[in-house]
């Protein structure tokens, strides 16, 4: 059961997100991260008041906020090959926009934790936290509400993605891309290092199933990472495009 104070706090969290949320202590569970409990049951103090921490609710909130976003893209963007649009969904549910708009919800405030996580909050905490968030919206108000919830709070970074170039994280791209269509996990290879201390060049490969799929340069190991990623992401793009080409002239000559 929750106690006076932390009703009190839930429900000026709900006044402030703006949706009609009823399960108070489903949103007590979305705010409480397992180290709270963990605390909790060190101490053997009221261990029958928190059942559970937000692990669960976070993995649907997850899939909740990438389903709508994709929905987005693909209806904003028709023209979009895939890659891009990966790119673009990888930022915009990335940790650092779902910080961002923990933000801009103070969801901090109403966060239970343990004593270590209060001193030195963890990004990744706080953005786990968003999307239970999300999880809740969805399961108490509908698809509906969750929806124009996320395209209320999330909108900005889509328009900020598509016209910055700052957002290019190609690395991230190629990781959905590639678990999207079950060939498994990228590896990054180096495989060259030029040039004096202060003007290195780096060389990377990519490799998909024990085959390389592109290779980049540049002048950090990350730049050149970046840059393998981004020749990966248009080669496997154009394995793609000749495969529904071929498609295409089959279903015309049949």
């Amino acid at each position: 059961m929750l106690n006076e104070q932390r009703k009190k706090e839930l429900l000026e969290f709900i006044e402030k997100l703006d949706v009609k949320i009823k399960d108070l202590e489903l949103l007590d569970t979305a705010l409480t991260h397992g180290s709270y409990l963990k605390g909790k049951k060190e101490k053997k103090e009221n261990q029958g008041d928190l059942l559970n921490d937000n692990e669960r609710l976070e993995f649907f909130g997850d899939a909740v906020l990438k389903l709508y976003i994709s929905e987005y893209l693909m209806t904003q963007f028709p023209n979009y090959l895939e890659g891009k649009l990966s790119k673009l969904r990888a930022f915009v549910v990335s940790e650092k926009v779902l910080t961002k708009v923990a933000a801009k919800l103070n969801l901090k405030k109403y966060l239970l934790l343990g004593k270590n996580e209060k001193k030195s909050l963890p990004v990744s905490i706080i953005a786990d936290s968003v999307e239970a968030l999300l999880a809740v919206i969805y399961y108490s108000c509908g698809s509906k509400i969750a929806k124009s919830f996320i395209l209320q709070h999330w909108g900005e970074y889509i328009e900020y993605a598509n016209s910055s170039k700052d957002t290019e994280n190609y690395k991230a791209a190629l990781q959905e891309y590639t678990q999207g269509h079950d060939l498994g996990l990228p590896e990054y290879k180096m495989t060259s290092e030029e040039g004096p201390d202060h003007k290195k060049e780096f060389e990377v490969a990519v490799c998909l199933m024990g085959k390389e799929i592109g290779r980049g340069r540049g002048k950090t190991k990350k730049e050149a990472s970046q840059d393998a990623a981004k020749s990966s992401l248009k080669s496997l793009e154009n394995i793609l495009n000749i495969k529904t080409e071929k498609n295409s002239v089959k279903q015309k000559c049949k």
